[in-house]
């Protein structure tokens, strides 16, 4: 969508922009977006809080293959020198535990911090670059599409009135 079809208003405060939320979704506006700096809870009244619960699958994963990683690691080595402790088995999971832990924690961290990168970048595409300019240490900014006829324009227009600045579509 063109950025100059955008309304970009500004909130100091999240309770204001949680009621901003609130009246756009009982208009039914769709494609409306929020760029927040902070995990506000008004960042999930658009229903697109973002990738970020894929997150938690992606660590499991993660681990998972740092925890197979492990097993195949210790059982290999341990089974191509096959060495003789004291009628001990050459397989013995207990003394594995801590490399299993430390290759799960790895690769559930890895894969976390690799996801956290790459679901930033993709996220950060669907946001206007007028929207990301706005963005504050302290503020949220609500991205509203400027599409419709002149008393559902008013209607929007209304509901973005607690903003501190709204630009975009007249």
């Amino acid at each position: 969508m063109p950025e100059d079809r955008l309304w970009i208003a500004r909130y100091d405060d999240p309770d204001r922009a949680a009621a901003a939320l609130r009246t756009l979704a009982n208009l039914h506006v769709l494609g409306v977006r929020v760029v927040s700096p902070a995990a506000y809870p008004a960042v999930h009244l658009t229903g697109h809080p973002g990738p970020w619960r894929l997150m938690g699958w992606l660590a499991l994963v993660g681990g998972l293959v740092g925890l197979a990683t492990a097993i195949a690691l210790e059982v290999g080595t341990s089974m191509a020198l096959p060495l003789d402790v004291g009628g001990k088995p050459v397989v013995a999971w207990i003394p594995y535990g801590v490399v299993m832990f430390e290759l799960t924690m790895l690769g559930a961290g890895a894969t976390n911090f690799v996801a956290l990168v790459v679901l930033a970048g993709v996220s950060r595409r669907r946001i206007p670059k007028a929207a990301l300019g706005t963005v504050r240490s302290d503020r949220l900014t609500i991205v509203v599409p400027a599409v419709g006829t002149a008393d559902r324009l008013g209607a929007i227009r209304a509901a973005l009135a607690g903003a501190i600045h709204v630009e975009g579509a007249s």
